[in-house]
């Protein structure tokens, strides 16, 4: 069973919800279970070796599960006659090997009762189904960061997204420009469960979102799957000490979580609406990085424990950049200007300033290591290490544009590392000793320096 949580950078110990754990052989005789006695989330099947397994079946409580998960981001969370979100790592277990096996398809069915709709981000439907769900997930890892939403207080918006894909095209003639270009079409949900329908404005929402993912598949011109899920809930804390506000990627799917309270309509601040909105886009910009441009150690994913990783200054870092230069792009110039400078002063620098001295005297790669498993449950960490990897991201930027007579942009260096990752099927890391030489390709500009400036930075 999972504790580590793809992304998340956090250990939850979901194996503790499981119970009524059986299985039975293929003669319909039950097999022997025994948990590992060291502590680990696995079980031994003691199947005789004349029998075959053919059954697991276990319960999960979700009550229970919810209450006992402080981070109300990791949790699944059920509403008696309402709504149910699930998490697919906080309740999918596997058998070993097949957490390390790129190709191990896996059915997917999910029943709920009869009037209840039934939204899958692993084989979403243009149409609300009802009852009975299915879908087939490529691997075990596809499965568990799919999430699961039913529920007749879940509101359902299918919209579908066009755009045009751009090829290469040196010539200026007309015709073959319109002849190196392609409209695509991607299917686009937004799913939202609120316990606060006074503050939180549900169509403003799902319009943020949309544009939202509009100004990420402008930024990248590539686009890796053909349907997304924007999954937001705003849940009422269950007491004091269960925490929200934190966000999470998936492979095709984002799942957002509002602060109980957060005003998101006609009377908010232009600034309220401008950081709600980025945190949708930067949440979607992780499909493509990390989610599918990275680093060692983070894919294939070590479900038991929480992989130590020291490149999260770029998957979060480099990943928030990335969003606040898709957005301002799709700004006029004077208003791209401003909303650059507003998160690069009230996010990046506010957050590099605010830790305390012994964070910042850490080397980013230690750093990374230390939030691997510390990312949220101690922000100052995870905070600290987005702030440099983005200021990284900005310095860079600012060196190729200044270099190339601003023909390039850091923008250049991530598309070429995307595709040198799309032409490796998405499931090759890159290393530490590639990422300058990446940029040196795509952009002709030499950007050690300033990888060496940041990741040795050991004062302030």
């Amino acid at each position: 069973m999972p504790r580590s949580i793809p992304s998340g950078y956090n250990l939850q110990f979901y194996d503790s919800y499981v119970d009524n754990l059986i299985a039975k052989s293929s003669s319909g005789n039950f097999i022997t279970i025994k948990k590992e006695s060291t502590g680990g989330p696995r079980w031994t099947l003691e199947c005789a070796s004349n029998e075959t397994l053919s059954t697991i079946s276990y319960s999960i409580n979700l009550t229970k599960h919810e209450q006992g998960i402080l981070n109300i981001g990791d949790a699944s969370k059920i509403r008696l006659n309402r709504y149910i979100g699930i998490l697919g790592y906080s309740i999918f277990g596997y058998l070993e090997p097949m957490d390390k096996v790129e190709n191990f398809p896996v059915m997917l069915i999910v029943q709920s009762l009869l009037e209840w709709p039934i939204h899958l981000t692993l084989s979403p439907s243009n149409q609300q189904i009802y009852g009975t769900a299915s879908g087939i997930a490529k691997n075990y890892y596809h499965l568990a960061d799919s999430q699961i939403y039913m529920g007749p207080n879940m509101n359902f918006t299918y919209i579908s997204i066009s755009y045009d894909k751009l090829f290469p095209c040196s010539s200026l003639d007309q015709t073959l420009i319109e002849q190196n270009h392609t409209q695509i079409s991607l299917s686009f949900y937004v799913i939202i469960y609120t316990e606060d329908t006074k503050n939180f404005d549900i169509d403003m929402v799902i319009k943020l979102s949309v544009q939202a993912m509009k100004n990420i598949l402008l930024y990248y011109n590539i686009i890796p799957f053909s349907f997304y899920t924007v999954a937001m809930e705003m849940i009422k804390p269950l007491d004091d000490k269960h925490t929200g506000g934190f966000s999470i990627e998936h492979l095709n799917s984002c799942t957002i979580n509002v602060i109980y309270g957060t005003i998101i309509n006609k009377n908010s601040t232009n600034n309220q609406i401008k950081t709600f909105q980025y945190n949708i886009a930067h949440h979607i910009q992780h499909a493509w990085l990390p989610k599918r441009l990275f680093s060692i150690f983070y894919y294939p994913f070590t479900f038991e424990l929480t992989p130590v990783i020291d490149t999260i200054w770029f998957n979060e870092g480099f990943g928030q950049y990335i969003a606040m230069d898709a957005m301002a792009n799709a700004l006029p110039l004077n208003e791209s200007y401003e909303y650059r400078q507003y998160f690069i002063e009230n996010r990046f620098k506010y957050y590099f300033n605010l830790a305390p001295l012994f964070i910042k005297q850490m080397p980013l790669p230690y750093l990374s290591m230390i939030a691997s498993s510390l990312y949220s449950s101690d922000f100052r960490t995870g905070s600290n290490l987005y702030a440099r990897g983005a200021l990284m991201a900005k310095d860079m930027d600012e060196l190729i544009q200044s270099k190339t007579l601003k023909q390039k942009s850091l923008r250049d260096g991530i598309i070429y590392m995307v595709k040198w990752s799309e032409s490796n099927s998405y499931i090759i890391p890159f290393t530490m000793e590639q990422f300058p030489e990446f940029f040196m390709n795509a952009t002709n500009v030499d950007v050690s320096l300033v990888l060496e400036k940041w990741l040795q930075l050991t004062h302030i």
